[in-house]
């Protein structure tokens, strides 16, 4: 099921416009600084980058940025947000760039979304476009929280609209299979399913060993705390060997 194709629309943008907050952005733009360890005028690539709200904050910051989505849509928000940063549409596991990056970063379980071997080569596709000792970030929700805390149905509202999303947690797979009904005026104005694989900690490590990572740190927050079960995000910074 190829639903990353056109998931990631006006609908998607609109239910996350909370995210496009100014000190949001910026909280989270200085985790990455912090976790990378950025210096000014480094390379850094932003894979799905989105709307390209931590692009942006990085480029006033004095960093060489480029960002890359497969989202023709979220591609067109952002160019048109910032013509001084290059834009690139284009998909993760064949990455349109030769060893340039001094740093790579997914953010907000953007991984995840293909079969574990396709997993697997957008790993070694980041880790050969980064240069020697290059830095990734990996920022995704912690496995152990989804469980623990599961929930089958839950609603959220974005700009204008209503989602009832309705879950389920295979364990077999390891994957979460949603489905969101998107309302509007009390009406079910559109449709849509999402399919994400939640991987445990030691089998990111070994996927990222694979592609020739060397694992330095796992935190469970913003605020670079260590890494624990009940810990909200799993985020995994890793090395270039």
């Amino acid at each position: 099921m190829e639903w990353w194709k056109d998931y990631f629309d006006e609908v998607y943008f609109r239910l996350y416009q909370g995210l496009e907050k100014v000190e949001i952005v910026q909280r989270e733009v200085d985790f990455i600084e912090r976790a990378l360890e950025l210096k000014k005028g480094m390379m850094v690539l932003d894979i799905a980058c989105g709307s390209g709200r931590h692009v942006i904050e990085l480029e006033k910051r004095g960093y060489e940025v480029i960002g890359i989505d497969y989202s023709g849509y979220l591609i067109s928000v952002a160019k048109r947000r910032s013509e001084k940063v290059k834009w690139v549409r284009g998909d993760m596991r064949n990455l349109p760039f030769k060893e340039y990056f001094d740093a790579a970063y997914i953010f907000f379980t953007a991984f995840g979304y293909f079969q574990d071997e396709e997993n697997l080569k957008t790993l070694m596709e980041v880790n050969r476009v980064l240069k020697k000792e290059g830095k990734f970030l990996l920022e995704l929700i912690n496995p152990f929280w989804v469980l623990d805390r599961f929930q089958r149905r839950m609603w959220f509202e974005g700009e204008g609209i209503l989602c009832l999303e309705e879950n389920e947690f295979d364990l077999h797979s390891m994957r979460v299979h949603s489905k969101r009904k998107i309302m509007k005026d009390g009406k079910v104005v559109d449709e849509r399913e999402h399919s994400i694989r939640i991987y445990l900690p030691g089998e990111l490590s070994f996927l990222l060993n694979l592609s020739g990572f060397i694992v330095k740190n796992l935190y469970g927050d913003h605020s670079l705390s260590p890494f624990e079960r009940n810990s909200r995000r799993l985020i995994i910074l890793a090395e270039k060997g």
